[in-house]
C-alpha cells in the first residue's frame, strides 16, 4: 500500500466514525469533521500536509507532490 492510499483509507475511516458519532447523538463526533477541514487548509495554505510526512515515514516511501487528499 502506498503512502496516499493510507492516507485516504485513513481519511475515510475518520469520516465514517464522525458521521456514525454524529447520528447516534455524540454531538464530539462533528470536531472530528472540523480538524479534518482545518488540517486541508493547512495543507492548501502552507503547502505542507502533516499526514504525508507520517505516513511517508510509516510506509518508507515518498509521497511528494501529492497533498492532504
Amino acid at each position: 500500500m502506498t503512502p496516499i492510499r493510507a492516507q485516504r483509507f485513513v481519511m475515510g475511516t475518520l469520516l465514517l466514525i464522525a458521521v456514525l458519532l454524529m447520528h447516534a447523538g455524540q454531538s464530539w463526533g462533528e470536531y472530528i469533521i472540523w480538524f479534518m477541514i482545518a488540517m486541508l487548509y493547512i495543507s492548501a495554505f502552507t503547502g505542507f500536509c502533516p499526514s504525508d510526512t507520517i505516513f511517508a515515514k510509516l510506509f518508507g516511501k515518498n509521497s511528494e507532490g501529492q497533498s492532504c487528499s
